[in-house]
């Protein structure tokens, strides 16, 4: 009898950087952060399906990710398979939808998503230490994306990760300005502009859960200064979301997507619409929690 075996599919979310501070560079060539990331319901799609053994195949609906070994995603499947001795073919196709170079970690959730699912659909049993452990190999941002959903305080280079509850009832709206950041580019420049310690990091290291009334007022994003300075259109976005409305503005991780915070569904889809109507790259998005 012929097994028919249905594609599999798994929601890869968006994160926003809800503040981040750079502490120093360390020893290994990496950098200690302090952040605050959140995942938000903009989110790639990945379709699973069986393969011939030892293969691995992806597609894309957009033609400038690469699909080779280039890819965060076949890096994930090959590192899952050389860490379980699993040697089993998989098929991915990923439905693009969150930007890339963006600082919206889209291809970090992608590689974590690969993580859940050959965990689960090939029985392996690891642990989510392991999978943070071998995610960790594969970028900074990975670690956190295992657990798919939710809010974190997260510092080192990314692998300690504290999960505080949410209640903020707000929309985001992110605005693309039409440039690329690529983290590396970020971090060798971003001293040039480093703000310092400031009231970020001292109130994030005094919580014991995070007070959202407190909070909106504290975020500090070192990378700005350094897009600002690169790209003087950012300053400008930011004073838009603010004048609108938004009770804060800033940017995702090392750029360059800028987001608003609004209090109100009604006037962060007026925003939006204003943004859209202007051809700027625009989501309208809300946190997503577990």
């Amino acid at each position: 009898m012929e097994i028919i075996v249905l594609d599999i599919v798994e929601y890869a979310y968006a994160k926003l950087n809800l503040g981040l501070k750079i502490l120093g560079r360390r020893s290994d060539g990496f950098h200690d952060i302090l952040s605050v990331f959140q995942t938000v319901d903009l989110c790639d799609r990945l379709v699973f399906r069986h393969a011939g053994q030892g293969q691995i195949i992806l597609s894309c609906d957009d033609a400038d990710l690469p699909v080779g070994p280039e890819n965060l995603v076949y890096q994930a499947i090959s590192a899952f398979r050389s860490y379980t001795g699993m040697d089993r073919g998989v098929e991915v196709a990923i439905e693009k939808r969150i930007p890339m170079a963006a600082g919206l970690g889209g291809g970090s959730s992608d590689a974590a998503a690969v993580l859940r699912v050959l965990n689960r659909v090939w029985e392996a049993g690891l642990s989510s230490r392991e999978l943070r452990e071998i995610g960790a190999a594969l970028g900074s941002d990975v670690p956190f994306f295992v657990r798919q959903k939710g809010t974190a305080i997260v510092s080192g280079r990314g692998e300690h990760l504290r999960y505080v509850p949410w209640s903020a009832d707000v929309a985001y709206v992110l605005v693309c300005p039409g440039f690329q950041v690529h983290t590396g580019w970020a971090f060798a420049n971003y001293k040039k502009t480093l703000t310092g310690h400031g009231e970020y990091d001292s109130f994030i290291n005094s919580l014991k859960d995070l007070p959202v009334s407190d909070f909106w007022g504290h975020i500090e994003n070192d990378f700005l200064p350094l897009i600002i300075q690169s790209h003087p259109e950012t300053r400008d976005i930011l004073s838009r979301l603010t004048d609108a409305g938004a009770i804060a503005a800033s940017m995702s991780g090392s750029g360059s997507t800028l987001y608003g915070v609004f209090e109100s569904r009604d006037v962060a889809e007026a925003v939006w619409a204003r943004f859209e109507a202007e051809q700027f790259r625009t989501f309208l998005c809300c946190p997503v929690g577990e």
